[in-house]
């Protein structure tokens, strides 16, 4: 269900950012779109009909084939649907609404390609978050392929925290290990031995960041640049913004 969101408040960071003039140009065309838990929010190679701008949406995105491993995750700081600002029209990725869902703003196609072709500063706004989430695809692929589970779990609980309002997380270890591309066991055992450390909490369905500074300790390298370049080229982002 969509609504207009001309006159409510808007939660985006990236539209937030964005040079007055520049928001203008989208905010008559923005309507709030809301996603369940575990709803799809871009299908593979299906037609892009619209840019969403989340707020309390998080949107993880994987292959969709042969794994549901995910190889990057946007929240509030930036969007969903970025392949028509490369004039693409589909995605050959899977995104999947994370934790509880939640809302973001859409903008249909056509109307994002008008405000585009108006305002090259629009355009290279977003495109600089397009940078970014690919430079955190090419990290997440490097710290599949060679961290350990703990910096890798770590990697990611900071992650959500980062697009999170709260420090309490609606995850299943099942979702964690489905989400990093490892066994339930193994990441039960890694969670026993972060709780046991003091790092973090785990309830039903849910995980508790309790020492941040230490996760990221924990993180090492494999956390941080991509937050760091986020600040640099776009705003504050982030826990430590």
């Amino acid at each position: 269900m969509a609504r207009s969101a001309a006159q409510e408040p808007c939660a985006n960071l990236l539209i937030r950012l964005l040079a007055p003039a520049d928001a203008r140009l989208l905010q008559p065309h923005l309507q709030r779109v809301r996603f369940s838990p575990g709803e799809v929010v871009v299908s593979p190679d299906a037609p892009l009909a619209r840019l969403i701008f989340p707020e309390t949406l998080m949107v993880g995105f994987c292959d969709g084939g042969r794994s549901f491993a995910q190889i990057g995750v946007v929240g509030r700081e930036g969007i969903v649907g970025w392949p028509l600002l490369l004039g693409s029209i589909s995605s050959p990725l899977l995104g999947i609404a994370q934790m509880e869902g939640g809302s973001g703003l859409a903008i249909g196609a056509e109307r994002l390609r008008e405000a585009c072709h108006i305002s090259a500063s629009l355009s290279s706004a977003l495109l600089r978050f397009v940078h970014n989430f690919m430079t955190q695809m090419a990290c997440t692929i490097v710290s599949n392929a060679s961290d350990p589970i703990e910096r890798r779990v770590a990697r990611w609980l900071l992650m959500l925290h980062d697009r999170a309002g709260e420090d309490t997380l609606a995850l299943t270890h099942n979702h964690v290990g489905n989400a990093l591309n490892v066994r339930r066991a193994s990441v039960t055992d890694c969670m026993h031995v972060l709780e046991g450390e003091g790092l973090v909490r785990c309830q039903r369905g849910r995980i508790v960041i309790r020492d941040r500074a230490r996760l990221e300790e924990l993180a090492g390298d494999a956390y941080g640049g991509v937050e760091a370049h986020y600040r640099r080229d776009i705003g504050p982002f982030g826990r430590n913004a």
